[in-house]
């Protein structure tokens, strides 16, 4: 039977952070961090899913790709303009054939796992992103390589940068845009879910 308790899942908690703090005062929101890409979202919304109460609504929330000039960072699409892709979207050659062929606005790795477990429940779904790099925004091999788990090693980034120290600045505007795009997230969802904290 359906509540008022709405569960906003995320893959990452850097991208639930900002969320997580604004949301304490929030008793029906309950969050959860499925870990990165479609298996991880469709396992963690079953496990949501089948605890009680079931919620009302399931949210996918967290980073997205740009795949169209108009969207900059920090800039903040819903379902259905996002595409679910296998692994990480790193060359603009790559984002703008996905906006063509799929006609969509942005790509993430888990919407489509938690909205298919979400259909089959018979539960309400939406999407929620956020922009952090934009369609023109090429990612190296390095750092693909380096973001693929979704949590990255001190001990590798380092070793990474020893091997190509170009890298430190992909690192640092990665840590600024992601930065800006959870805040913007955070913002997001509470206006969305028209309540302030306690």
């Amino acid at each position: 039977m359906a509540t008022d308790v709405i569960a906003v899942v995320f893959a990452l908690e850097r991208e639930a952070a900002p969320f997580r703090k604004l949301a304490r005062g929030l008793p029906r929101v309950r969050i959860f961090v499925s870990g990165v890409g479609h298996a991880n979202a469709r396992d963690a919304a079953k496990r949501l899913l089948m605890e009680s109460p079931t919620p009302s609504l399931v949210i996918a929330a967290g980073f997205c790709g740009a795949l169209v000039p108009t969207l900059r960072v920090g800039d903040i699409v819903t379902s259905p303009r996002i595409y679910t892709a296998k692994h990480l979207i790193s060359t603009p050659h790559e984002k703008r054939q996905l906006a063509e062929h799929h006609g969509v606005d942005a790509v993430d790795m888990e919407s489509s796992g938690v909205a298919a477990v979400c259909a089959e429940c018979g539960v309400p779904f939406r999407a929620v992103r956020v922009v952090s790099d934009t369609v023109d925004t090429a990612l190296s091999p390095e750092l693909i390589r380096l973001l693929s788990g979704g949590n990255v090693s001190p001990w590798k980034a380092m070793r990474a940068l020893v091997r190509k120290p170009a890298l430190l600045w992909e690192f640092l505007r990665l840590a600024r845009d992601t930065k800006l795009a959870a805040r913007n997230l955070a913002d997001a969802l509470i206006q969305l879910l028209g309540e302030r904290p306690a």
